[in-house]
């Protein structure tokens, strides 16, 4: 009985031929992260246009909500849950802007004057004053892209006028 055996030319021309295909497929795949964070990204940033969109919506509709003791800020109830207005744009801590997300919770103190982490789905909030979102505004970002601070959504919104919303995805 005769075994046939690859010769040591066969081996090496298979290995570069593999060595090949991962040098040219890999950055590739490896792309496809930074792909899915910016599109998760962008996502949001829509989903926080429509949500202030339909907080508007309803202001204009129902009025502002209940009024609170502090000047300016109300409580608008969107499907059982109180959204803090501040001069009839969702505020912006997580009992304001945060809470118009689809499967946001609360959290304890509500998140008001927080700029505490706040965990939602694969993003995490930060209030504004907080220095874990471009300029210190309010907003989520993905805390496992190479460079959080630059894979977030922002959320400007001072008092008056109408809410900035943009994204920055040079770190996703």
């Amino acid at each position: 009985m005769h075994q046939r055996a690859f010769t040591l030319f066969e081996i090496l021309v298979v290995l570069v031929v593999i060595g090949l295909l991962v040098v040219i497929a890999l950055p590739r795949f490896a792309n496809l992260a930074s792909d899915t964070r910016v599109a998760a990204i962008k996502s949001l940033e829509g989903s926080v246009r429509s949500s202030a969109s339909i907080v508007n919506s309803l202001t204009s509709i129902r009025g502002r909500g209940a009024a609170s003791a502090i000047p300016g800020i109300n409580f608008l109830d969107m499907n059982g849950v109180p959204i803090r207005l501040w001069n009839g744009q969702p505020d912006r801590w997580w009992d304001g802007i945060g809470m118009t997300q689809a499967g946001a919770q609360a959290v304890t103190g509500g998140g008001y004057l927080s700029s505490a982490a706040i965990p939602y789905n694969r993003y995490t909030f930060y209030g504004f004053g907080n220095s874990q979102i471009p300029g210190g505004n309010a907003g989520w970002r993905i805390e496992t892209a190479p460079s959080p601070i630059n894979c977030a959504v922002s959320y400007v919104y001072g008092g008056g006028g109408v809410p900035v919303i943009s994204s920055t995805t040079t770190g996703c």
